[in-house]
């Protein structure tokens, strides 16, 4: 039977030679006189006898709330406020520097050894102890935000001491994997650092902990999409992108394990093909996980890091995720589901760019354009326009709409510059761009969409002009198709604004910022 954290702190107190004075005299009341006189000692002397005192009185702030249980015991009571506070940012700044002066971590930093592996660490072990463990109870009831900041803050330095202990560091993660979940900005970017410097600092099975809940943590965050949750999902997103770099290989695992959990939903609901089903899939909780982890691989299997360092031990995972994804977007071809189709899209459009895998995208891009909602003429609407980024299904009264079709075509337009876009440097061009010039000119005879209509066409000259400019330059190309690296090779000093293609879609993006920022400002 494992002990509760007040019977834990008793215990390591005990040990390290503190009576529980109160028993005769009572409780002493803690002052900021007091606290000023330990914080002299501790920081001028690094004495562990003061320490022993101050870690006594730390342990009854901590449990301040507590003070109605009569079965735990305090040699200290804190009946101020102000001198609560005191003692604790006290404690949370110099403390570990007592522990560092006893054990010399110094030394052990550079060897990469925890703080246990010193030799006078059993001496210092029960302070450690306690300090922790009324530490983690102290975090556990906090909830103002500032003050949740300020201890997260000053406890990374804390970490090496933590994982000395295997449930103490477990509990720890897990109070900080809360905050990063739930906390505003300020604390979810303090709890990531902490996060973050506990898988640079753990031994290897702790940071496969850390990143399963990292991850974990992340899908359970994301249930619903709002314009009002999507920064700090994007934010959580980000920041657990960077923890997956620190260890590639447990990265590897780790990734491994949920893509293809990820796969054996998308399985299932192929078989059962019912709507319950489809709704495993079909949610925010799925495309923001394939969101995730495509930008993981975008990440650390970009095409510039790989040609620095060799292949990346990521790379085998790019082909099941994409498997998984297209399958997503194949699963109901219904013109409802068109926004999280493009969500999709844009995942593996980003993930091709990125890694430089070519990703035969263009059978999804052109079921859209030559979809019954694009071509039918559409009914007059008074809806507002519905916003692709935070909507997975279009609402019903969206459906066969001039609002929904227009959106449509804004989106089907960005898609094709981006996808294209990305292979405008490609030595396959031109003979990537035929299939889809001859889609789009085939849709722009059929289609009365004058508006669709102006858009592809100038698209279409951007591509026809893109595969003459690729032509010229191939023309002096000396080399055979099947020469691999001279074909990864072609133009790779060339920047894509310097190609018709490319500095087209840049001007675009140009005019579409600075009408973002205008609408912005108004």
């Amino acid at each position: 039977m494992e002990m509760d954290s007040n019977d834990e702190e008793a215990q390591a107190l005990k040990k390290a030679g503190l009576k529980d004075q109160e028993k005769v005299t009572g409780p002493s009341i803690v002052t900021n006189e007091l606290v000023s006189s330990w914080q002299h000692a501790i920081i001028k002397k690094k004495s562990l006898r003061i320490l022993k005192r101050l870690l006594l009185a730390f342990r009854a702030a901590a449990h301040v709330n507590d003070a109605d249980d009569t079965s735990k015991i305090f040699a200290y009571k804190v009946t101020s406020a102000a001198v609560f506070n005191n003692l604790v940012v006290v404690c949370l700044k110099h403390v570990s520097d007592v522990f560092d002066h006893h054990l010399k971590t110094k030394d052990l930093v550079t060897k990469k050894n925890l703080p246990n592996t010193a030799k006078k660490w059993k001496t210092v072990e029960p302070l450690v102890r306690s300090y922790i463990t009324s530490l983690l109870h102290l975090l556990r009831n906090l909830s103002e935000n500032d003050m949740v900041y300020f201890v997260l803050k000053e406890t990374e330095k804390t970490i090496p001491y933590l994982l000395c202990f295997t449930k103490q560091s477990n509990t720890y993660l897990k109070e900080l994997l809360q905050f990063w979940g739930t906390g505003d900005d300020k604390v979810k970017i303090a709890s990531f650092l902490n996060v973050r410097t506990l898988v640079t600092t753990a031994p290897k099975p702790f940071v496969e902990t850390c990143l399963k809940g990292i991850y974990m943590t992340f899908v359970r965050n994301c249930q619903t999409t709002t314009t009002h949750t999507l920064p700090g999902i994007n934010l959580m997103r980000n920041c657990g992108v960077q923890v997956f770099g620190i260890d590639l290989n447990t990265s590897y695992q780790t990734a491994f394990v949920y893509i293809r959990q990820l796969a054996i939903h998308l399985r299932n609901s192929m078989a059962i093909k019912s709507q319950e089903s489809y709704k495993s899939v079909y949610n925010w909780q799925f495309i923001h996980c394939i969101e995730f982890w495509s930008q993981v691989l975008a990440t650390y299997c970009d095409k510039q890091r790989v040609a620095e360092s060799g292949e990346n031990i990521l790379q085998p995972l790019i082909y099941p995720l994409v498997q998984v994804t297209i399958g997503v977007i194949r699963l109901v071809p219904a013109s409802q589901y068109f926004p999280l189709h493009f969500h999709c899209l844009h995942s593996l459009i980003h993930l091709s760019g990125r890694t430089g895998v070519f990703i035969p995208l263009a059978p999804y891009i052109f079921s859209i354009l030559s979809s019954p909602e694009i071509r039918r003429k559409p009914k007059p609407s008074t809806l507002k326009p519905l916003d692709f980024s935070v909507h997975l299904k279009a609402p019903k009264s969206y459906l066969h709409t001039r609002v929904y079709q227009d959106g449509l075509i804004e989106e089907l337009v960005r898609v094709m510059e981006e996808y294209y876009g990305g292979l405008c440097l490609s030595i396959a061009f031109p003979e990537l761009a035929i299939p889809a010039v001859v889609q789009i000119k085939r849709h722009i005879k059929k289609s009365k969409n004058l508006k669709l209509n102006k858009q592809l066409h100038v698209l279409v000259e951007k591509f026809e002009q893109n595969a003459k400019y690729i032509q010229q330059k191939r023309l002096h190309v000396e080399f055979s198709p099947n020469n691999r690296a001279q074909v990864k090779a072609f133009l790779k000093d060339s920047s894509p604004e310097e190609t018709p293609l490319g500095a087209y879609i840049q001007s675009v993006r140009k005019v579409k910022e600075q009408r973002k920022q205008l609408i912005e400002q108004s």
